[in-house]
């Protein structure tokens, strides 16, 4: 089978189809020169199908440089390795790893981080070439934040003074409100005039005329 490789990279071939009938005569052999025998045709199975893995699976920009050869028991793999190391030397030669069950996915994890690893170095200028233009983005906008606060600042201070300008005109309203109005005086009037609510002048009180009769201010002589 072949399992996909991050980045696309070249998928790994694994094989799966270990000779476990030599295995089995081996086990099933009688007496020191059955086991001998048994022994030698699984060493000459393994290296025929260690040589068909190489020559199958191996292909130049299909598939990964290194192939799998899956043994499907522990006791197996031990066996391999303890009695048999010259076919595990012929494998690594023939850039063929042996997995156990145990190792089968520890090993094709191994393989993918070591291609997401080399990959992040191939692209290491360019995510270094990013990280300069986030900075410089991130730059502009403090520079652009900067000069909103100082706009908002700014309006502030506007606002501030248009309230005291408000301030003061209202106060001028409540003095002109202050001041008492009256109607022109008319004639057989002119010993009395009327104040802003009706009521009479006493009687001795000068009265001085605004220009446009509409102000009148009331002055009280008082004793001497």
């Amino acid at each position: 089978c072949l399992v996909k490789m991050p980045n696309g990279a070249p998928a790994l071939a694994i094989d799966a189809k270990f000779p476990l009938e030599a295995w089995n005569a081996i086990r099933a052999a009688e007496g020191v020169d059955l086991q001998k025998v048994a022994a030698q045709a699984f060493r000459r199975d393994i290296e025929v199908h260690v040589r068909d893995i190489s020559e199958k699976y191996l292909i130049q920009g299909e598939t990964q440089d290194t192939a799998f050869m899956f043994v499907p028991s522990e006791s197996v793999f031990a066996e391999i390795h303890e009695n048999f190391e010259g076919i595990v030397h012929k494998a690594h030669r023939a850039r063929i790893v042996i997995v156990s069950p145990s190792l089968l996915m520890l090993s094709i994890q191994v393989i993918q981080a070591i291609l997401k690893d080399a990959r992040m170095r191939e692209q290491a200028h360019l995510i270094q070439g990013e990280v300069i233009r986030l900075m410089e983005d991130v730059s502009r906008l403090d520079e652009r934040v900067r000069k909103l606060q100082s706009h908002f600042g700014q309006s502030a201070k506007d606002i501030d003074d248009i309230l005291v300008s408000t301030s003061k005109v209202t106060k001028r309203g409540q003095k002109i409100e202050a001041l008492e109005f009256g109607a022109q005086p008319t004639e057989g009037d002119a010993g009395s005039a009327e104040t802003t609510h009706g009521a009479k002048v006493e009687a001795g009180a000068r009265v001085a005329d605004s220009k446009t009769g509409q102000l009148r201010l009331r002055v009280v002589e008082g004793d001497d």
